[in-house]
């Protein structure tokens, strides 16, 4: 089973692989991107795709986490008072 998913992965990263120099060949044609305040120097649309790409699954990444952490401190917060209450619960018996 370990075999066939390293398997799977492997031929997942060749088709991604594939996918992205087929996508940078064909976006090759140099562009500048103008943000207002600063122009960007020219690269190709594929680069400042993939730039983009990876901002945003950076940005993601960082939403996710601080989410995760809040929830995560909300949970431990919730089990600490289960725990007091079990514990009276008990003594009362």
């Amino acid at each position: 089973m370990k075999f066939i998913k390293g398997l799977l992965i492997a031929l997942l990263a060749l088709a991604a692989l594939t996918i992205g120099i087929l996508f940078s060949s064909r976006n090759s044609t140099p562009v500048a991107v103008d943000m207002l305040v600063v122009q960007l120097p020219p690269m190709s649309v594929a680069l400042w795709i993939l730039v983009s790409f990876t901002l945003g699954a950076i940005a993601s990444g960082l939403v996710y986490g601080l989410m995760n952490q809040a929830h995560k401190r909300r949970n431990n917060r919730l089990l600490r008072q289960v725990n007091q209450l079990e514990a009276v619960r008990e003594t009362a018996k």
